[in-house]
């Protein structure tokens, strides 16, 4: 997946929320922080989120990053887990990327 310069700025290390897929089909919304590596999108969560856990069992993720003025960045495709974090009460975090599939981007004009 291309991404252009401005996106690739604004959406480096930008809050965006992450939607994943609950066991009973029902869609789930967290916010993360998200940075790229490579073409890829990365972000780390504890391991007993229910983000987690939804990508463990339905790894298909979308995420959707915005803000002003008029500017956004929609990207569905694939979670991978990187490494899965801690036990219960760590402090080390399950590492995730996504690899993009498709991509939907906006802005207003600038002048």
């Amino acid at each position: 997946m291309n991404f252009e310069d401005w996106e690739r700025e604004r959406l480096d290390h930008a809050i965006g929320v992450l939607s994943t897929i609950s066991p009973d089909g029902a869609p789930h919304a967290a916010p993360v922080q998200v940075w790229f590596e490579g073409d890829e999108l990365r972000f780390e969560t504890e391991p007993e989120t229910r983000k987690f856990r939804n990508i463990a069992r339905e790894p298909r993720v979308a995420i959707t990053v915005f803000g002003p003025p008029k500017w956004g960045v929609v990207l569905r495709g694939r979670a991978d887990v990187l490494t899965p974090g801690g036990p219960p009460g760590s402090r080390e975090q399950a590492q995730l990327i996504v690899h993009p599939s498709s991509k939907v981007s906006w802005r207003r004009k600038e002048g």
